[in-house]
């Protein structure tokens, strides 16, 4: 089942419409937080403090609280169909900033046009919560419009504008789209009115709701059907609460002594800590949560949640388009509903005849509903219920975060060995998708672990004939959240982010320590190979600092640089002098995949490497085809009489060394004698002989 999940979640994230507006709604967290409080401090129950606000300087604070939620909660859908658009228009315009900055625009413009009332008027209200879920549409729709108008149109029918600044020549090319859009979007509300005689989408989303529970008359029934669609709709972004206003303020209005389900009773006993019962997610998160981030999100959303102010956890955790959250939030509230009508239905609570003020916190909101200390147990229990129903989905949670970490880490380094072989590598840190974040969080570890030093390195063997350890190459072996990663991805990312150099001089520093013990336990003459790029080979400073960091280990006479051919040697104007420096103090090179790349036979001609190593592909088919068998054969006889040692990697069996000691290859590396290890077991590492093999 969590296999099916974190599939689900993984295909969502990488949807580009369903991952804009999971983003767009994080980023407008900082207005969402900064609203909120002014809306606690405006309406904090306490009547003294309400007292102070309504007479200080006139009445001074109370509208700078106000006009600091209307500038913020109350525009959160024309920011949100800014954010949305802004991450939506990456797919369509890249790094086209001046394109994108357009789409937002047109989206914002297409927004406005959809809430035009049944007058033609606007009011305020339409730029809050009120239109979420309208912004939502409009910014995905508008933004998708806007774009294929661009593609379809305006390059089909291209004019260039006079003059010569870029920005006017932009703005002038984009109205067209933008006229269309516009008008596409008022005209769509102008029918809407026409046809269902509402003012927007939101009005006809409430009415229709309305409608529906005109034939509901019982309880606890209307009840239940109430609070799961104000639920149902706060999980797609609609306000629940304002959707279904209407329906709360006429069927549940109360009145008569025997109705026990009123709006009051709702707010007090079903919806604690506002919709979804979200006090109790709270609760849950600080109890058993194990992520950082969760935990410090919760911390932020406590005081808040206190007095019934959701939006934090609503849109930061968040709970909207969740799938995992959706189960709890709708029936943790039906749940207290029952629990609290049941107290009342057995005569133990009394019925909620008082009105309370909706940011009451939990507790005082029971007891002055109730009259009676019964209304706080029922909240406590149901808190408590609340949060027992939350805490296993808040560990589902994070047992897909976590096994999301390394799903993503999977597929990255799947999507990479398929294109491994391209001549342009892909590139990840420009992603915007789960494979961009996975990709940036990998970088960040990198860069923190080259600077303190943490770079692992393994040793993988090299055995003779005689079964001798003569030599080993230091491969990478680093790890991300303990899991080691696929060593060419690492250097492909270290190179795209500009780190590679660091990277490579960390590495080398530990080849070179480590030599000392390894000449000193193994081989005084043994050799350790690392891989370098012929780009690093052909700048002098490069070489320059090489050979000093060698001379001050003294360990030139063991160290052995091995350039890829798949990395063109010729064209590099001071390859060959920096060859001659190297092997002048004493350090050796080798090239490694040899017959595979673009290596001139002038290098091996002329002594200038003492080492070749056959490509492993190359290797790996000697058995079965005879043209492998035939060019393995050739490059070794052709080192036999050059004076070069070739070195066969990727040795797996008897039989494939039996092979290649018939071509007169005499030194292996594989794993049928080990795997890259660590140094302290290189350290005692001593070859199994049988007869004159080993293995």
């Amino acid at each position: 089942m969590l296999v099916h999940i974190r599939k689900l979640l993984y295909a969502m994230e990488n949807n580009a419409m369903l991952s804009a507006i999971k983003k767009g709604f994080l980023l407008v967290i900082p207005v969402v937080l900064t609203g909120s409080f002014a809306l606690l401090l405006l309406n904090f129950p306490v009547p003294a403090y309400q007292g102070f606000l309504a007479a200080f300087s006139g009445g001074m604070l109370s509208r700078l609280l106000t006009f600091m939620i209307d500038s913020t909660t109350g525009f959160i859908s024309l920011y949100l169909t800014l954010s949305i658009s802004y991450f939506y228009s990456a797919s369509f315009a890249g790094k086209n900033l001046s394109l994108r900055m357009m789409s937002m625009v047109a989206a914002c413009a297409c927004f406005i046009a959809s809430f035009g009332g049944e007058g033609g008027a606007l009011t305020l209200s339409c730029f809050g919560t009120i239109g979420v879920f309208t912004a939502i549409v409009c910014s995905i729709l508008a933004t998708r419009l806007f774009f294929l108008l661009d593609l379809f149109i305006y390059r089909r029918y291209r004019s260039y504008a006079a003059g010569n600044d870029i920005h006017f020549r932009s703005s002038i090319t984009a109205i067209f789209p933008m006229a269309v859009c516009v008008t596409l979007f008022a005209v769509a509300n102008l029918l809407l009115q026409q046809a269902f005689h509402v003012g927007n989408l939101n009005d006809l989303i409430s009415g229709v709701l309305f409608r529906a529970f005109g034939g509901l008359q019982h309880e606890p029934e209307n009840g239940i059907v109430f609070l799961v669609l104000l639920d149902f709709l706060w999980v797609f972004g609609i306000h629940g609460g304002n959707a279904l206003d209407p329906v709360a303020q006429t069927v549940f209005a109360g009145g008569a002594s025997s109705t026990v389900i009123t709006k009051s009773f709702l707010d007090n006993f079903a919806v604690i800590g506002g919709s979804g019962s979200t006090l109790c997610l709270l609760l849950a998160l600080l109890l058993v949560s194990r992520q950082k981030n969760n935990r410090q999100l919760a911390y932020s959303a406590a005081p808040l949640a206190l007095f019934n102010i959701n939006e934090i956890l609503v849109f930061g955790l968040p709970i909207v388009l969740n799938p995992v959250y959706i189960v709890p939030f709708i029936l943790t509230p039906v749940m207290s509903m029952l629990l609290a009508y049941g107290a009342v239905a057995a005569g133990w609570m009394p019925v909620v005849q008082q009105s309370v003020n909706w940011t009451t916190p939990v507790f005082f909101s029971g007891y002055l509903a109730t009259g009676s200390w019964k209304g706080v147990i029922v909240q406590l229990a149901a808190v408590v219920l609340g949060t027992l129903l939350y805490i296993p989905f808040v560990r589902l949670s994070e047992r897909l975060q976590e096994g999301r970490e390394d799903f993503l880490l999977q597929e990255l380094t799947e999507h990479f060995r398929r294109h491994e072989q391209n001549a342009q590598r892909p590139r990840y840190l420009d992603r915007n998708d789960s494979l961009g974040i996975i990709a940036k969080g990998v970088v960040g570890q990198l860069r923190t672990d080259i600077s303190a030093g943490r770079i692992p390195v393994f040793y993988q063997p090299q055995v003779d004939i005689n079964g001798k350890v003569n030599g080993a190459e230091a491969l990478l072996r680093w790890q991300y959240d303990q899991k080691t990663l696929y060593p060419p991805l690492v250097i492909s990312l270290a190179q795209e982010d500009g780190c590679y150099e660091k990277l490579t001089w960390c590495i080398l520093d530990t080849v070179c320590r480590d030599i000392l013990a390894i000449r000193q336990q193994i081989d005084p003459q043994i050799h350790i190979a690392a891989n370098i790029v012929a780009q690093q080979l052909n700048d002098p400073d490069w070489t320059e600092r090489l050979i000093q960091l060698a001379k001050g280990y003294d360990v030139c006479e063991n160290l052995v640089l091995e350039v890829t051919e798949e990395t063109s040697l010729t064209n590099l104007p001071n390859i060959t002098a920096n060859i001659d420096r190297l092997n002048g103090d004493g350090i050796r090179l080798a090239i490694d995949d040899f017959s595979m790349g673009q290596t001139s036979l002038n290098y091996l001609r002329s002594n200038r490497f003492h080492y070749v190593k056959l490509d492993g592909s190359l290797v790996r088919q000697v058995q079965e085809n005879r043209r492998s068998y035939d060019i393995a054969g050739s490059i070794i006889s052709l080192g036999r009489n050059l004076g070069f040692t070739v070195i066969a990697e990727c040795v797996e069996n008897e039989a494939l060394r039996s092979t290649l000691l018939e071509l007169g290859c005499t030194v292996f590396q594989g794993y049928l004698y080990s795997p890259a290890i660590p140094l302290r077991e290189l350290l005692f590492y001593r070859p199994v002989q049988q007869g004159t093999d080993t293995q």
